[in-house]
């Protein structure tokens, strides 16, 4: 969703009068209206690169769409050559093409041409998987795994892929595989992580049959401790507490107290398999032995909090919230600390236990919150869900908390409940005079459907700013940050790639024109160009409000000589008429400003444009941008923004 605008700059309102702008006057140079002269930052033209491979990559996967293969496999040649690929990364490249494209079959028939080195390659088609039905995405990557002709290699990879698709029928198949694959010259651990997976895909008595095995054969080995102590962790975690017991009495007589000090990773271990049986005083002892912080550079990899983290995942997975909330309190790196009750709450709101993920609600994000109050409220539990709304939103009085509140409703989709407390909120901001307020919550009715109120908001602000008498000093403010509406997923072509490195000999002509020296000039902003800033931030509200023709009308005003804010105000605009899937409304502002627009931009929304007409069948109008994108992508424009 979105994030809204400082209050600072939005308190700019009060101070800043309009003055008169005429589009005729000329503009020699391009400047900033914050009163600051930027140089440009140099580009990776390796980044450049990927960034514009990828984009041909989305151009050919829409041409399969279309029912045009073979224009999308020109447009793959044009790739292949451009950018030097070789044949088994292209190979790579067309089947995630297919994948994204919904075409399973012709995906399938390409898995025998594949030719895996790395896990780069598999990871990109992992993420092309997702857009297949759950249900086939097991067997689909497990096809893949097996093309990679490391065996250790294929085992790294079926236990991630054990441990992402639990307790699913297709599950067992990789523990099938793993089974198959392992020999008695194999290592104990890979063994032990066989005993793994089928904890993960529920079938306790194979684990356990196979546990006791490796239990045996583990005591005739005093190297294999590590695998001993993820033995008796794992007895614990099928319910054979009495059994992981024993086996962690017995490495009681092996271990030297003196070693965990100085062994962080084992001190980790033991600490989950002492925790999976429930004794505390040996975890707290044990959690004392190790460092405040890891450091890879010794290959310690653990530390106090991040075993702490581990155990209170391990508590939540048990269903003991309790003991996790109180392993998650004990955590002093707040970050670890809500990235950690993030995972357990997502697990538990999987798990359709409301009032588990309420307990430690606090420790998460305002958005976190936000979704388990509304996950209560759909289940019916009004009465929890309202206990979450009532802590986050604090005291009656405090607006601040009110719209934060009110923002992560907006985010998770509960814009009923929104609209509800921004009533309140305006109520409020009117009562105590607060107007620097009035426009954040106009967005926010926006965000909560309610256009018509948004536009209200904004109408009067935007009346009562031109009203304002001019001052003879400018006053501090915060420059404006445009965020896209859009928000940045992790993708398969994105992944594909990062990892595949383009010829050097396609970059070299671009190297040594893009390395310039950053330097910023601070002096201070105009009052025309504080009048810039503010059309731009009424642009920017009266898109998210969906009056894009208002937001076109402010962008006209904004003055010549600042090009490149007037051009990042328009991007805005278009990615929210995007976003707002009013595609001719966005198509309009592109090709009405693509003169003096980043073409970069210009491609990047014409294929998002294009692709939503493919969403809704309409081919006919998708073809001709696809085309422009490409032409810019082959011929791409020397002329920079101004």
């Amino acid at each position: 969703m979105h994030k809204l605008l400082p209050v600072t700059l939005l308190s700019l309102l009060q101070l800043v009068c309009l003055p008169d702008i005429s589009l005729a006057q000329p503009a020699p140079t391009c400047i900033s209206p914050y009163g600051a002269d930027f140089s440009t930052l140099p580009l990776d033209p390796q980044q450049t690169k990927s960034q514009q491979a990828k984009e041909m990559a989305e151009i050919a996967i829409a041409f399969l769409k279309v029912g045009q293969p073979r224009r999308a496999t020109q447009v793959n040649e044009q790739i292949r050559s451009r950018f030097k690929l070789q044949s088994k990364d292209l190979s790579t490249l067309v089947m995630i093409q297919h994948l994204m494209a919904g075409d399973q079959a012709a995906a399938t028939a390409h898995l025998s041409k594949l030719d895996l080195t790395g896990y780069g390659d598999i990871d990109a088609i992992f993420l092309a998987a997702h857009t297949l039905p759950a249900n086939d995405q097991v067997d689909w990557m497990l096809n893949v795994v097996d093309r990679l002709p490391i065996n250790n290699g294929k085992l790294l990879w079926w236990i991630v892929l054990a441990e992402i698709y639990s307790n699913r029928p297709g599950t067992r198949k990789i523990a099938e595989k793993m089974r198959s694959m392992l020999t008695e010259d194999d290592q104990l651990f890979e063994w032990v992580n066989l005993a793994v997976v089928y904890r993960q895909t529920g079938n306790f008595e194979a684990a356990r049959s196979l546990l006791e095995s490796l239990a045996d054969q583990a005591r005739s080995d005093s190297r294999n401790l590590s695998s001993r102590i993820k033995i008796a962790q794992e007895f614990a975690r099928i319910g054979q507490p009495e059994r992981a017991r024993t086996e962690l009495n017995q490495l009681t007589t092996i271990i030297v107290p003196g070693n965990l000090s100085i062994n962080p990773d084992l001190t980790h271990h033991l600490s989950l398999a002492y925790a999976a049986i429930g004794n505390l005083t040996a975890v707290s002892d044990l959690i004392q032995k190790l460092p405040d912080k890891a450091d890879p550079d010794t290959f310690s990899f653990h530390s106090k909090d991040l075993t702490r983290s581990k155990i209170a995942w391990q508590f939540a997975e048990q269903g003991n919230i309790q003991q996790s909330q109180q392993f998650l309190l004990s955590i002093n790196d707040s970050k670890l600390q809500g990235e950690t009750a993030q995972t357990i709450i997502q697990h538990l709101l999987q798990k359709e236990k409301w009032a588990d993920a309420a307990a430690i609600a606090s420790l998460a994000e305002p958005k976190l919150q936000a979704l388990i109050a509304y996950k209560a409220a759909q289940a019916n539990q009004l009465a929890l869900s309202d206990r979450i709304l009532s802590t986050m939103r604090g005291e009656n009085g405090d607006i601040v908390r009110l719209l934060q509140t009110t923002q992560a409703l907006n985010q998770v989709g509960n814009q009923t409940k929104a609209r509800a407390l921004l009533k309140e909120a305006l109520a409020l901001a009117t009562q105590q005079k607060i107007q620097p307020l009035l426009p954040k919550i106009a967005v926010q009715f926006a965000e909560a459907g309610d256009f018509k109120q948004a536009n209200q908001l904004l109408d009067e602000q935007f009346r009562i700013f031109k009203q304002m008498p001019r001052q003879s000093k400018s006053p501090s403010f915060e420059p404006l940050i445009l965020d896209s509406p859009i928000p940045l997923e992790e993708s398969s072509l994105g992944r594909f790639f990062e990892y595949t490195r383009l010829s050097a000999s396609a970059l070299q002509a671009e190297k040594s024109a893009q390395q310039q020296p950053i330097k910023a000039f601070r002096v201070q902003p105009s009052l025309a160009g504080l009048a810039a800033i503010h059309l731009g931030s009424f642009a920017t509200f009266y898109s998210r409000a969906r009056n894009f023709a208002k937001a076109d009308q402010l962008i006209q005003l904004i003055p010549d000589q600042y090009c490149n804010f007037k051009a990042s105000v328009l991007q805005f605009v278009v990615s929210e008429a995007i976003a707002a899937n009013q595609l001719e409304v966005a198509q309009t502002l592109l090709e009405k400003y693509s003169r003096s627009t980043n073409q970069d931009f210009v491609r990047a929304n014409s294929i998002a444009i294009a692709n939503l007409y493919l969403d809704q069948k309409q081919s006919t109008k998708a073809i001709p941008l696809l085309e422009k994108a490409l032409n810019l992508l082959t011929w791409p424009q020397k002329t920079p923004l101004r």
